[in-house]
């Protein structure tokens, strides 16, 4: 399961600059060996990540300090409105639909018709999906922490001994809920290894991963189309608890329903109007202060952005690079590591912008501080930038690296174990 670790970083080395790298890991200075046995681009990594949480912090200090006027609490309003309607719901909304694509596309698998056509498909759909929950983390705050949609869908490290037991007791046992072979992790496995795309060959036979060669294709096809089902129910779930039900989510909200998968807040508000009626008096949110939205939004401590950024620098990035603990590599089937933590970077500029376009909206964090405080907006701005860069910097795949640095072989079962508590 994720944990969040915050600590000081005192080993961490200031800031260079090096040469932009590509943002793909199955495609980033895989051939510069000299790379991946240089500790210097993970320890930026990290450090870029620690002054972006810096220059967040800084921002929402200086909102709650501020004696905002009427105007400013207005327009701090439509920034959250703003937030909700143009970053959540729609990544909410595109995540639901790559997943239902990726189910549909898994359910027309079988293994005495399967195409490798097929199977890209299913691996093109998924690395879709997986781009937008990486760049929904920055809220996570809402549905994902309160049903506890984010442990359920994206717990890691996968347990690959517990995946092996599970396959071997014929796939009898009750997997519950924020389980480790559930979700993103568990689908991964069973459609990528070392950054491809599986064979159809190896899913019309047995697997050929290190101890799991008496599994079947069948049942792992079987498997990821269980689990896909699960991913979908849970995304639909994201979506309908922030928009709240609608006559254009209403085949969503009835499969979310017949799950039994709640979608309010304890007040019975949806999750968006729970957050831009902060602090509004008889509109029932939980927030009591507009402030205290804002803080939610940009600096707490669990589903934030501060939050994300801290997990990629001291929990994503440091756990399996400066600890050691390399079965705590993040996506190491499908090399996407790299991806995904500069995806979470960008769920935090997405928010700031108050848009997905990589653009600032005219209701935003970003033009609210351009007016009011420009060195604020401008060293948030730099410090993710420079974030996505350094993560873009270090040598990929993610899981070679890490592995060239302490020597180990993430494929080796006695490796296959997550020391993070």
């Amino acid at each position: 399961m994720k944990k969040l670790f915050i600590m000081s970083i005192a080993f961490l080395m200031g800031a260079m600059t090096f040469t932009s790298c590509s943002n793909n890991d199955d495609d980033n200075n895989t051939g510069d060996t000299d790379k991946y046995s240089n500790k210097i681009y993970g320890q930026d990594a990290i450090s870029k990540c620690e002054a972006l949480i810096a220059q967040l912090q800084s921002a929402n200090r200086a909102i709650e300090t501020a004696k905002l006027t009427s105007d400013q609490e207005q327009y701090l309003r439509n920034v959250l409105q703003g937030v909700v309607s143009n970053v959540i719901i729609p990544t909410y909304t595109d995540l639901a639909n790559d997943v239902e694509d990726l189910e549909k596309t898994l359910n027309g698998l079988t293994t005495s018709t399967i195409t490798q056509t097929q199977i890209d498909k299913a691996c093109d759909d998924f690395k879709k999906a997986r781009q937008h929950w990486e760049r929904s983390e920055a809220f996570l705050m809402g549905a994902a922490s309160d049903f506890s949609i984010d442990p359920t869908i994206d717990s890691w490290p996968l347990d690959r001994k517990e995946l092996l037991d599970y396959f071997k007791g014929g796939m009898k046992a009750q997997i519950e809920d924020e389980s480790s072979i559930l979700g993103f992790h568990a689908l991964e496995f069973i459609l990528f290894r070392n950054g491809q795309n599986r064979k159809v060959a190896e899913l019309q036979g047995n697997d050929t991963y290190k101890n799991f060669e008496s599994i079947s294709g069948v049942d792992e096809l079987k498997y990821a189309q269980q689990v896909c089902k699960l991913l979908k129910e849970r995304c639909f779930q994201l979506q309908v608890a922030w928009e709240g039900k609608t006559s254009a989510n209403a085949s969503r909200a009835s499969v979310v329903e017949a799950a039994n998968l709640d979608i309010v807040t304890e007040k019975g508000l949806s999750y968006g109007e729970n957050l831009i009626n902060a602090g509004v008096s008889g509109k029932n949110s939980t927030f009591p202060t507009l402030q205290s939205a804002i803080t939610q939004v940009l600096s707490f401590s669990e589903g934030s952005c501060v939050a994300i950024a801290n997990e990629v620098g001291t929990a994503k990035i440091l756990n399996p690079f400066q600890n050691g603990d390399i079965a705590y590599v993040e996506s190491p089937y499908s090399y996407n590591s790299i991806t995904d933590f500069q995806d979470n970077i960008r769920s935090i500029r997405n928010v700031w912008f108050g848009s997905t376009n990589g653009n600032a909206a005219s209701n935003s964090f970003n033009n609210f501080f351009a007016s009011v405080n420009n060195t604020v907006n401008t060293s948030v701005v730099s410090a993710f930038n420079n974030a996505i860069s350094s993560i873009g910097n270090m040598p990929a795949p993610f899981v070679k690296y890490c592995s060239v640095i302490w020597n180990k072989n993430f494929d080796d079962p006695t490796n296959w174990n997550s020391t993070t508590e």
